[in-house]
C-alpha cells in the first residue's frame, strides 16, 4: 500500500515541467488582458478622433488610425469614474484632463464630492481610496437592488489602470471627515506606498485627482502617439457633452456649451440642418442627416460611457423616429417608399442620444454597446407622440429628401434593367401585330397604335387594309392603363401593359431622348392612341400621354404621341352622311339645320361600334382623323402634372370650377360651347386636351361619386329609381333582369356587376345600410355579417319596388321634372324631389376628383318632423304678410325643431354629438356586464360589421400575433343572428377591472368617432357645396321642395281644368247630338271643324294644356310619360325613316292640293285634330249607360278640381307627409310581425302559447327564437364614457379653428379698409408682409391648419361607386378639416374663387383675387405701426396697380385664359329658410332676421353662403335649361324668386 502511494508521488514531473499553473488575479490580469480591457497590441480601425487643425476650430473627424484598444479603456476607465460623480453630487462642476504626451502621464482631476477618507469597517487598517484603487473586485456597485445611474459594475475599472501602469497616485480631499489622502502604487500595483493622510481645514475644498503613468511596454508601445492622443481628446469633449460640466483639456477650456456644439462638431452642416431635443432629465436626442454609403451612424453615451457601437438604447430612439419618417415619405413618395424598411432609412440618419440607465449591462468589459433590456431603463423617452420633433426632422434635416432621392435611384436602376431596345422582331408578348419595319433602319417612321380593349383593335386591324402593315402595328390595352405617376416600381415592373409597351416601343429609362435624333433609337417613331370617344376614352389617352410625360418628358416635344379620332355621332339622309366628331359640333349642327329631325341619327359610343367598312373610311381619310400632339411650353407639363399628380388635388378643384364656370358663362351668354377637335384641327397641344377633354371625366367621376341633395341618389342609382318607376316594377322581378331593363332604357355605360351592385345596395335594411330600402328585399341581399358582401348572385334573388319608395316619390311631380337626354332617348332626370330629405335619410359616401363626401343617416320621422315645422313657420310668415295684424294660429299639436342626430334603423347603441363641438359625435356599440369575469357584446359600431369584428378585435385579443403578449381575454362565445349580435366574453377579474378602468367601450372597440364636416353635395343647380350642418340641407331642400309644390298645384290644376273643360264638351256634344242639334253623318272633315268652331266648341283642352305646360314649366310631356317601347331610340330611328320616305310623297301632294272653297277652317289654318277627341268619339258614348258615366265622371272631376284649388302648396306638402308618414308605420309593423314569425327551432319557448291555430299566431307578441340569442336579462349595461383625449383633441382644434376663422375675418377687414381707402393691392401686399415679419420676430406667428387623417374602416364586400354603403377614402386623407380641401373660402363666391387661381373677369376682379391670395399665404396681421402707417399714408394717393397673382399649376396653366367682361354681375346669394323669433330651435339655429316672403334672412359674415362650386351635368342639349324650372305666377304668389335661387 505504502509502495503504491510513494510511487503515485513520485509519478508527477518536476515545477518546471508541469503544464497547469495557478495565478493570483493581478497576474492573470497582465497575463490576459484582453479579457478585462481588450486588446493590448497595436490594431487600425476608423474611429472619430479629434482635429485641432480645421480652420473653423477643432472638428472630431472619422479616421483610420492606430490605438491600443487596453490603453484606450485604461484612460477611458478614470474618465469616466470622474463623470459618475456627477450623479453622485449634483454640485460638481469641473473636471480636468492634462495628457502629457512627452512623460506618457496622464492627470484627471475633478471637484465635487471626493472619496470618503475614512478605514474600512471589515478590516480598519485599510482606507477606503485604497480599497477602491488598489484591491481588486472591490466597489459599491455589486447591490442590484440599489437603482444607480453610474458607469462602474463589475469591480474593475480603476484597478486594471492601475495595474497597467507603473506609477499611479490618487489624491482626494474629504470634506466630510476632513481629511486629505495621498497614495502612490508602482510596479504594476505590486508596490503600494504608504497612504498620506492628514487633516485638513473645516471647509476644505474637496476634488479626486488621478495621475497615472501606462506601462507602455505591455502595449508595445515607447510613448503616446499622435492617434492615440487625438483619441483621448476626443473623450474628453465627449464627457464635457455627457456630463454638462466645465472640462478644461491641458489647461484649455473645451469650447462645448451643449448637444448641439458637440453635434456641429460631427458634422459639415449648420445648426438649423440639425434637430436637438432635451426630452428630460435623463434622455437627450439628436438627429442629422447622414451620407447613407457610410451607413448608419451614432454617437451615443450611457452614464457617460461611449457606446461606439450603440446598443438597446439607441434602438429605443431609432425604433421611434424610424416609423414616423416612413410613414411621412410614404404620403409624400407612395410609388418610391412602397417598400421602404427601417434598416433602408436608418443608414440616412446620424443620431445622438445621451441617456442614464439605472444599473446599465453592456456586452463586454469593453463597454461598447448596451445590452440592458428597455423595461429595465429606469426611465422612458417618448419622441412617437412629439410633433414638433418630428415636423423638425422632416423640415430641417433633409434626410426626407435624400431617402426619396435614395429610392428613385434605386427604382431607376430597377426599371433600367426592363427597358426596351431596338430589336426587329420581338417574342412572348400576345395579341401585338408588330410593324414589319418595326426596329429596323426605317423604325423612325413607323407608328405603333394603341387600342382600348381587343374590339378596338379589330378595327385597327381592318384599317391597315387601306394604310399597309410595314409601317403600322397595333396593340390592345387591356381596359385603363396604370397611372405610373403614382405607382410603385414593384406595381410598374409586375404591370404586363407598362411592361410590354416599353418593350414593344423600344423605350430605355436610362434615354433622355432629348435631340429628335434620338428616335431612331426606338423601335416606332410615333405612338397612336385609338380610344373610344366617350369620357373613359379620353381618361385612357391622359394615361397613356401621362405615361411618356412621366419617365420621356422630352417624347412629347418631338410630335412622338397622336390620336386617332373617329366619329360620336353620325347623321345620314339618303346617301348624304355627315360625321361629328364631338356632340357640341352635332349640336351648332342641329341649331342651324331646319328639320333636322327628318336625318337618321346613330350614336357611336365606342370603336366597336364601328364596321369593317366604316373603318377602312377612317383610315383612308387619315388628315381627318389623324390629330397631333404638339408641344407648346411649360403649360403642357403643368397641364398633365395637375390630372395625374395626387400632389394637387386642391388645383384639381379648382380645375374643376374653372371649367364649371366656363361653361355656365357660355350657356348664360348664349355661347356655342368650346370643343376640342373642330372640322379643320389638324392639330392640338396637351394643355388644350387636359382643359377641354380629359377635365369632362374628372367632372363625370365626380358626379358619379357625390350625390344629389334633392334625392340623395346618386347616377346610377337614379337611372334604376328611373326604370321603376317608368316601367311600374311593382311585382318582383330578377335582380339580373332589372339590371337588364336599366342598361336598356337608361343608357347606363357601365359593368354589369357594379349595376346589379348597386340594386342590391337599394335593396338591403341590414342594420347600417338603409334606413329606408327604396327596393324589396326578396331573398338574400347581405347581412350585417359581412356588411352585405354575404348577398346571393342577381340571377337568384328577386326584388320590387317598396311602397315606402312610391309614398317618398310622388308620381304627380314626374311631369315637372328635368329629364335628361342621351343616345336620342329621353332617360332619368336630373333629380327626383321626394317628400324629405333622402340624403339624410340613407346617408351618403363617395370619392370622386377632389372632393368627397361622408353623411351620416337620420332619422325618417324628424326630417318629417321638421318639414312640418317649416310647413307652418312659412304658413304663418305668408299669414303675416297677408294680415299683420293677424294673429298666429294655435295648433292642436305643438311642433318643435328636433336636432338631427344620426339614426340607423334597429341600432340599438347610442349615438352622440359632443357638447363643445356638434359636428364631431362617436358611436357606441353595447356592451353589459353579466358577473366580474363575463362581458356581453350586443351591439357594435355603425360600420363595423360582425364577421370582421370577430376576426379582427376578438381573435386578437385571444390570440395576439406577438408571443410575447399574454392574451387579453380567456374566451368568448357567439350567439348572434343574421340580424342580431351577441358576444359572450370571458376574462379574469383582474382583465376585466383593467378594461373597465380604461374604459370598456375603448378597450373592446366599440367606440367609433364621425365627423360632420365634410357633406359635399350636388345642389339642385348642379352645383357642389359644402354644407356645414345638416339642419342646413333640410333647409335648402325645403326651398325647392315647396316651390315645386308650387308648381305641381298650378300643373294639376291646370290638368283637371283641362280635364273638366274636355268633359264638359264632350258632354254637351253628346247632348245635341241626341237632340239632333248637330248633324255630322256624310260631310267633310273640314265642314264638321267649321260647325263645331262656330257653335264655340274648344280645341281639345287636354292637348291645348299639354303645349302649355311644355313652354310654361319647360317639360317635355312625352318624356315624363312611360312608354310601352322598350327600345326607344329604335322606335325614334324608326320613325325618323318613315317620316324621311314619306317626305317626297307629302310635298307631291301639298303641290297638286289646291283649295277649292275658302272657310273659316281652312283661311285660319285650323289643324283638324284638335277636334278629333268629338270626331272620333265612339257611338257608344250615345248610350244612356255610357252618357251618365260621363256625367259622373264630369261632376267628379269638377269637385276634384274645386278641392285642389282650395289647397295651398303647403296643404299639399303636409298631405304628402301624412301619406308618407302612415305608410312608414305599416312598414315598421310589417317587419315587426315578419320578425315574430313563428317557425322556430322545437327546443325554442313560445310566447304567447299558440297551439297552431290561426287565432294564436296572431297573439304571438315576441319573437320566437333561442333565449340564448337575445342579451341576458341580467346583464347590467354599461354607459359608454366618450374617451377624454378624443374631448380634448376635439376642444384643441375647434379653439384653434376659431382663432383661425377671427385671424382670417379680422384679415379681411383690414384689406377691405385699405382697398376703400384706395390702397393698391402691391402696397396691401407689401404692408401684410412687414406685418408678418415682424409679428414673427416677437413670435406672434400664427400656426397653418392641419389636416386630420380619417380612420380607415376596412370592411369586406364589393363596393360599388353608386352604393349606398360605407366606403373608405383612397389616399387615407381626411379632406373635411384641411383648409386647402375647403370647397370655397367664407365670404367667396365660387366665381371669386376660381379668380384666385386664373384671372377671368373684369380688372376690378382681378385686384380682388389679389387680395384672396395674399389671404391665403400670409400667416397672421394685427394692428398697425409706424412702419405700416407710412406705407398706408404713401399708398392713399397712388391708383390701383395689379399685384402678381399667386403661381401654382392651375395658374400658369389658365393664363392663355384670361377674358374680360366688364358688364357682369354677381350673381344672387342662397336664400336661407325664414323661421319665427320665437320659435323652438336647436342650438345650431342661429336667430334669424324676418325677411320678404318666401326668402330665407340674408347670410351672415361667417357663413359659407358662397361655397358653391359650379358643376354641370354633361348634355347633348347645350341650349337646355338647367335644372330649377322659373315661373313669374309662383313668384307671384308665394314670393319665391328666381334671383334668390342657388347660382
Amino acid at each position: 500500500m505504502a509502495s503504491s502511494m510513494n510511487k503515485s508521488i513520485s509519478d508527477a514531473p518536476n515545477k518546471d515541467e508541469e503544464t497547469y499553473q495557478l495565478l493570483e488575479q493581478l497576474d492573470h490580469i497582465l497575463k490576459r488582458p484582453e479579457t478585462y480591457i481588450g486588446s493590448n497590441k497595436p490594431c487600425h480601425e476608423e474611429m472619430w478622433v479629434l482635429d485641432e487643425t480645421a480652420e473653423e476650430g477643432p472638428k472630431i473627424v472619422k479616421k483610420q488610425i492606430t490605438y491600443v484598444p487596453g490603453l484606450y479603456k485604461i484612460f477611458d476607465e478614470i474618465l469616466v469614474n470622474a463623470a459618475d460623480n456627477k450623479q453622485r453630487d449634483a454640485t460638481m462642476t469641473a473636471i480636468e484632463v492634462d495628457i502629457n504626451q512627452e512623460k506618457g502621464e496622464i492627470k484627471i482631476c475633478n471637484d465635487g464630492r471626493g472619496i470618503p477618507v475614512r478605514k474600512w469597517a471589515q478590516d480598519e487598517s485599510i482606507y477606503i481610496p485604497t480599497l477602491i484603487f488598489g484591491k481588486l473586485l472591490t466597489s459599491d456597485n455589486f447591490n442590484d437592488n440599489q437603482k444607480r445611474i453610474t458607469g462602474g459594475r463589475n469591480g474593475y475599472g480603476a484597478k486594471v489602470t492601475n495595474i497597467f501602469s507603473t506609477k499611479f497616485t490618487v489624491e482626494t480631499c474629504s470634506k466630510e471627515y476632513k481629511k486629505s489622502f495621498k497614495q502612490t502604487w508602482t510596479n504594476n500595483m505590486r508596490d503600494p506606498q504608504d497612504a498620506i493622510v492628514t487633516k485638513t481645514s473645516d471647509n476644505p475644498k474637496e476634488f479626486t485627482r488621478i495621475t497615472f503613468v501606462p506601462d507602455l511596454k505591455r502595449f508595445q508601445l515607447d510613448k503616446f502617439d499622435d492617434d492615440l492622443v487625438a483619441l483621448f481628446k476626443r473623450r474628453a469633449y465627449d464627457v464635457a457633452v455627457s456630463t454638462g460640466c466645465k472640462v478644461t483639456l491641458n489647461g484649455k477650456r473645451i469650447p462645448v456649451k451643449n448637444m448641439k456644439d458637440y453635434m456641429l462638431m460631427y458634422l459639415e452642416t449648420s445648426e438649423k440642418e440639425i434637430v436637438y431635443k432635451k426630452v428630460n432629465d435623463r434622455w437627450e436626442v439628436g438627429v442629422a442627416k447622414n451620407d447613407h454609403n457610410n451607413g448608419f451612424t451614432q454617437v451615443s453615451f450611457v452614464n457617460s460611457i461611449l457606446t461606439s457601437e450603440g446598443g438597446k438604447h439607441v434602438d429605443y430612439i431609432t425604433e421611434q423616429i424610424c416609423p414616423k419618417l416612413i410613414e411621412h415619405i410614404k404620403k409624400k413618395s407612395k410609388a418610391a417608399a412602397e417598400n421602404l424598411k427601417p434598416m433602408q432609412l436608418k443608414s440616412h440618419l446620424f443620431v445622438f442620444v445621451n441617456c442614464l440607465i439605472e444599473n446599465p449591462e453592456f456586452e463586454s468589459q469593453a463597454k461598447k454597446q448596451l445590452a440592458t433590456e428597455r423595461k429595465h431603463f429606469g426611465s422612458t423617452c417618448t419622441l412617437k407622440d412629439d410633433e414638433t420633433f418630428f415636423k423638425d426632422i422632416i423640415k430641417k434635416t433633409g434626410i426626407v429628401e435624400s431617402v426619396i432621392n435614395w429610392l428613385e435611384h434605386k427604382q431607376d436602376a430597377k426599371l433600367q434593367k426592363q427597358s426596351g431596345s431596338k430589336t426587329s422582331k420581338l417574342k412572348g408578348i400576345p395579341k401585338l401585330d408588330d410593324a414589319n419595319d418595326a426596329g429596323t433602319k426605317n423604325s423612325q417612321y413607323c407608328t405603333l397604335i394603341v387600342t382600348e380593349g381587343d374590339s378596338a383593335k379589330a378595327l385597327a386591324v381592318a384599317g391597315l387594309g387601306v394604310i399597309g402593315r410595314d409601317r403600322y402595328g397595333v396593340y390592345p390595352l387591356k381596359g385603363k392603363m396604370l397611372n405610373v405617376r403614382e405607382a410603385t416600381t414593384k406595381k410598374m415592373t409586375e404591370n404586363s401593359e407598362v411592361s410590354q409597351l416599353v418593350k414593344i416601343l423600344g423605350l430605355n429609362y436610362g434615354e433622355k431622348y432629348v435631340n429628335k435624333s434620338d428616335l431612331t433609337k426606338l423601335r416606332y417613331g410615333k405612338l397612336m392612341i385609338m380610344a373610344d370617344q366617350d369620357q373613359d376614352g379620353s381618361h385612357i389617352k391622359g394615361l397613356v400621354i401621362n405615361f411618356i410625360h412621366y419617365k420621356w418628358p422630352n417624347l412629347l416635344k418631338h410630335d412622338y404621341i397622336e390620336v386617332f379620332i373617329t366619329p360620336i355621332l353620325k347623321v345620314t339622309k339618303g346617301n348624304e352622311v355627315i360625321p361629328f366628331y364631338s356632340m357640341p359640333e352635332f349640336e351648332q349642327w342641329q341649331a342651324s339645320t331646319p328639320n333636322w329631325q327628318k336625318w337618321k341619327c346613330k350614336y357611336y359610343k365606342g370603336l366597336g361600334t364601328s364596321t369593317a367598312k366604316e373603318a377602312k373610311e377612317y383610315f383612308s381619310n387619315m388628315d381627318r382623323h389623324r390629330i397631333i400632339f404638339k408641344y407648346d411650353s411649360v403649360k403642357d407639363d403643368l397641364a398633365i402634372q395637375l390630372a395625374f399628380n395626387s400632389a394637387l388635388s386642391d388645383d384639381r378643384k379648382d380645375w374643376i370650377k374653372w371649367h364649371t364656370e366656363d361653361v355656365n358663362q357660355r350657356r348664360e351668354q348664349n355661347l356655342p360651347a368650346d370643343y376640342l377637335y373642330k372640322k379643320d384641327t389638324k392639330q392640338i397641344n396637351f394643355n388644350d386636351f387636359i382643359n377641354k377633354e380629359l377635365v369632362l371625366f374628372s367632372k363625370s367621376s365626380t358626379e358619379r361619386a357625390i350625390p344629389s341633395i334633392m334625392d340623395g341618389l346618386k347616377p346610377g342609382q337614379r337611372k334604376i329609381m328611373f326604370v321603376c318607376f317608368t316601367k311600374n316594377i311593382i311585382r318582383e322581378i330578377k335582380v339580373a333582369q332589372l339590371g337588364g331593363k336599366v342598361a336598356e332604357n337608361s343608357a347606363y355605360h357601365h359593368g354589369e356587376q357594379s349595376l346589379t351592385n348597386t340594386i342590391v345596395g337599394l335593396a338591403q335594411n341590414f342594420v347600417g345600410s338603409n334606413n329606408i330600402n327604396f327596393l324589396v328585399p326578396a331573398g338574400q341581399f347581405g347581412t350585417r355579417l359581412h356588411g352585405g358582401s354575404d348577398a346571393a348572385s342577381a340571377r337568384y334573388i328577386f326584388t320590387r319596388l317598396s311602397p315606402l319608395a312610391l309614398s317618398l316619390f310622388n308620381k304627380n311631380d314626374e311631369p315637372l321634372l328635368t329629364y335628361l337626354n342621351e343616345d336620342g332617348m329621353s332617360i332619368e332626370p336630373e333629380w327626383y324631389c321626394p317628400v324629405i330629405p333622402t340624403v339624410l335619410v340613407n346617408g351618403a359616401h363617395g370619392v370622386g376628383t377632389g372632393y368627397s363626401t361622408d353623411i351620416p343617416s337620420y332619422n325618417p320621422l324628424v326630417l318629417s318632423n321638421n318639414m312640418r315645422y317649416y310647413i307652418r313657420q312659412e304658413r304663418n310668415r305668408q299669414r303675416q304678410i297677408t294680415d299683420p295684424a293677424d294673429q298666429l294660429n294655435d295648433y292642436a299639436d305643438a311642433l318643435t325643431l328636433q336636432e338631427l342626430v344620426p339614426w340607423y334603423k334597429n341600432f340599438t347603441g347610442e349615438i352622440r354629438l359632443l357638447d363643445n363641438d356638434r359636428s364631431r359625435g362617436v358611436i357606441n356599440g353595447v356592451c353589459a356586464k353579466l358577473d366580474d369575469a363575463t362581458l356581453e357584446i350586443t351591439d357594435l359600431p355603425i360600420g363595423t360589421w360582425t364577421q370582421y369584428y370577430k376576426e379582427n378585435v376578438l381573435e386578437g385579443m385571444l390570440h395576439p400575433k406577438r408571443n410575447d403578449i399574454p392574451p387579453s381575454i380567456l374566451d368568448y362565445k357567439e350567439y348572434h343572428t343574421d340580424t342580431t349580435v351577441r358576444f359572450v366574453v370571458k376574462l379574469s377579474q383582474a382583465q376585466f377591472a383593467k378594461f373597465n378602468d380604461a374604459g370598456l367601450h375603448k378597450s373592446f372597440r366599440l367606440q367609433e368617432t364621425f365627423k360632420l364636416t365634410n357633406m359635399v353635395l350636388f345642389d339642385h343647380h348642379g352645383i357642389l357645396h359644402r354644407y356645414r350642418t345638416p339642419d342646413e340641407i333640410c333647409e335648402e331642400f325645403f326651398i325647392v321642395r315647396l316651390q315645386m309644390y308650387v308648381k305641381r298645384k298650378e300643373y294639376m290644376v291646370g290638368t283637371l281644368q283641362s280635364q273638366c273643360s274636355k268633359l264638359d264638351n264632350i258632354a254637351r256634344f253628346i247632348k245635341e247630338k241626341i237632340e239632333n242639334v248637330i248633324s255630322v253623318e256624310n260631310k267633310k272633315i273640314t265642314a264638321v271643324v267649321e260647325m263645331l268652331i262656330e257653335r264655340k266648341y274648344d280645341r281639345d283642352p287636354e292637348k291645348v294644356w299639354r303645349e302649355e305646360a311644355r313652354k310654361k314649366f319647360s317639360i317635355d310631356t312625352q318624356a315624363s310619360s312611360s312608354s310601352d317601347n322598350p327600345d326607344q331610340l329604335a322606335d325614334l330611328q324608326q320613325k325618323q325613316e318613315d317620316e324621311e320616305d314619306d317626305d317626297d310623297e307629302e310635298n307631291e301632294s301639298d303641290e297638286r292640293k289646291k283649295p277649292k272653297t275658302t272657310t273659316a277652317a281652312t283661311t285660319t289654318k285650323v289643324d283638324t285634330t284638335y277636334y278629333d277627341y268629338l270626331i272620333n268619339m265612339s257611338l257608344r258614348n250615345l248610350t244612356k249607360e255610357r252618357r251618365n258615366e260621363i256625367l259622373r265622371e264630369q261632376q267628379e272631376k269638377h269637385e276634384k278640381l274645386e278641392a285642389l284649388q282650395k289647397k295651398s302648396p303647403a296643404d299639399l306638402y303636409e298631405d304628402d307627409l301624412n301619406h308618407f308618414e302612415s305608410e312608414y308605420h305599416k312598414a315598421i309593423a310589417k317587419e315587426r310581425a315578419d320578425e315574430m314569425s313563428e317557425v322556430a327551432h322545437y327546443t325554442t319557448k313560445k310566447a304567447g302559447g299558440a297551439d297552431g291555430d290561426g287565432k294564436g299566431r296572431k297573439k304571438q307578441l315576441a319573437k320566437p327564437q333561442r333565449a340564448e340569442t337575445r342579451p341576458a336579462p341580467n346583464g347590467q349595461r354599461i354607459a359608454p364614457v366618450i374617451d377624454p383625449a378624443f374631448v380634448k383633441k376635439v376642444a384643441e382644434e375647434l379653439n384653434k379653428r376659431n382663432r383661425e376663422e377671427k385671424t382670417i375675418a379680422d384679415k379681411r377687414t383690414i384689406i377691405e379698409f385699405l382697398v376703400n381707402e384706395g390702397v393698391s393691392s402691391e402696397e396691401i401686399s407689401q404692408i401684410m408682409q412687414v406685418r408678418c415679419k415682424e409679428k414673427k420676430r416677437v413670435g406672434g406667428g400664427i400656426e397653418k391648419k392641419s389636416g386630420d387623417t380619417i380612420k380607415e374602416k376596412k370592411m369586406n364586400g364589393t363596393m360599388d361607386e353608386n352604393s349606398n354603403t360605407s366606403i373608405v377614402s383612397i389616399d387615407g386623407k381626411d379632406n373635411s378639416e384641411n383648409p386647402r380641401d375647403e370647397i370655397t373660402s367664407p365670404k367667396r363666391t365660387a366665381k371669386r374663387t376660381v379668380k384666385g387661381k386664373v384671372k377671368y373677369g373684369s380688372d376690378d376682379d382681378e385686384d380682388d383675387d389679389d387680395r384672396e391670395n395674399f389671404d391665403e399665404n400670409e400667416s397672421d396681421y394685427v394692428g398697425s405701426d409706424s412702419e405700416t402707417e407710412k406705407i398706408v399714408k404713401k399708398s392713399k394717393s397712388k391708383a390701383k396697380a395689379e399685384s402678381p397673382e399667386k403661381k401654382n399649376a392651375l395658374s400658369v396653366l389658365m393664363q392663355n385664359r384670361q377674358t374680360k367682361d366688364e358688364n357682369k354681375t354677381e350673381k344672387p346669394k342662397k336664400p336661407r329658410a325664414k323661421k319665427e323669433p320665437g320659435a323652438s330651435t336647436t342650438k345650431k339655429e342661429p336667430a334669424k332676421k324676418e325677411t320678404k316672403a318666401g326668402k330665407r334672412a340674408k347670410p351672415s359674415a361667417d357663413s359659407d353662403e358662397d361655397d358653391d362650386i359650379a358643376i354641370v351635368s354633361v348634355s347633348p342639349n347645350a341650349t337646355k335649361k338647367a335644372r330649377v324650372q322659373r315661373d313669374n305666377n309662383a313668384k307671384k304668389n308665394y314670393h319665391i324668386s328666381d334671383d334668390d335661387d342657388f347660382d
